[in-house]
C-alpha cells in the first residue's frame, strides 16, 4: 500500500505538480522511514513548528519531542536544514578565500588530510582569491592519479577563472614532484596562458608538515617562462622565417 502511495507522490514531484507543505515533508521523510506511512509524522512536525522552514530550523532535541521522531530522524532533518542554510548563504560566505600562499597550503592540508587514495584538485579563483569552483579527480587507486588536459581545458572554459591552483597528494610520504608532476604543471600552465588565466601554484601534500610548493621553490616561475602562449607565438614566427 505504501509503495503505491509513494509512487504517486514521486510522480507529482517529478511533474512539478503543486505540492502542499505536508506533502513535501512527507516525501522528504520517505528516506527516514523506508517502510512507514510518513503522513502523520509530517503533519505532527508542521503542527509543532508551523512551516517546513520551522521544521528544518529546529534543534535536534526539539524535533525529538514530536511523536514518531527519534534521534536518527531528528539528525536527518537537522542535516538537511544545515545544507539549506549553507546553500542560502551569500556566495562569498559559502566558499574559501585564499589570500596568500600560506592560506593555500592550509587549505590543501584540510582537503587532503586522511585521504587513502591519490587525488588531484583544481581550484578556479576569482580575482580576490575566492574559490569559484573545485574540480576533483581520482582514479580510485592508492598509487597514482592522472588527468588529461582536455578535462582541464573544459574546467577553464566552464568557469572562466581569473586564476588557478593545482593540488594533489603523494601517499609515499615524499612531496618532491615527479617528472610527470612537472609535465602536468607545464601543460596546465600552457592552457592557462592561452586562456589568460594566472596559474599561481601547484602544491603536493605528503603529510601535515610536508607540503611542496612550486611557487615557493621557484619552479612555477621557471615553468611560466618556458610554457606560455607568447613563447609559442615567438617560436612559430622564428620557424616561419
Amino acid at each position: 500500500m505504501h509503495e503505491g502511495h509513494r509512487s504517486r507522490m514521486y510522480e507529482k514531484l517529478k511533474n512539478g505538480d503543486g505540492l502542499y507543505e505536508h506533502e513535501l515533508l512527507e516525501i522528504l521523510l520517505f528516506n527516514a522511514f523506508p517502510r512507514k506511512n510518513t503522513n502523520p509524522v509530517a503533519h505532527s512536525l508542521l503542527k509543532t513548528f508551523g512551516t517546513i522552514n520551522g521544521v528544518l530550523s529546529a534543534e535536534v532535541d526539539e524535533l525529538c519531542t514530536v511523536e514518531g521522531v527519534g534521534e536518527s530522524v531528528a539528525l536527518y532533518l537537522k542535516c538537511i536544514g544545515m545544507c539549506v542554510l549553507k546553500q542560502n548563504k551569500p556566495k562569498s560566505a559559502a566558499v574559501a578565500v585564499l589570500k596568500s600562499y600560506e592560506d593555500f597550503q592550509d587549505f590543501v592540508r584540510l582537503r587532503f588530510r586522511g585521504k587513502t587514495e591519490e587525488v588531484l584538485e583544481l581550484y578556479c579563483l576569482e580575482k580576490n582569491g575566492q574559490i569559484k569552483k573545485i574540480f576533483t579527480y581520482s582514479t580510485n587507486e592508492s598509487s597514482q592519479v592522472e588527468v588529461d588536459t582536455d578535462r582541464v581545458s573544459k574546467a577553464i572554459a566552464t568557469t572562466k577563472p581569473y586564476g588557478m591552483l593545482i593540488a594533489h597528494n603523494h601517499l609515499s610520504g615524499n612531496s618532491k614532484p615527479s617528472a610527470n608532476d612537472d609535465d602536468f604543471t607545464a601543460a596546465v600552465q600552457l592552457l592557462c596562458s592561452i586562456n589568460n588565466v594566472n596559474l599561481h601554484d601547484h602544491c603536493i601534500y605528503a603529510g601535515e608538515g610536508n607540503v611542496y610548493s612550486y611557487f615557493l621553490s621557484g619552479k612555477i616561475d621557471e615553468i611560466k617562462r618556458n610554457f606560455s602562449y607568447q613563447k609559442l607565438v615567438a617560436l612559430g614566427k622564428n620557424k616561419n622565417k
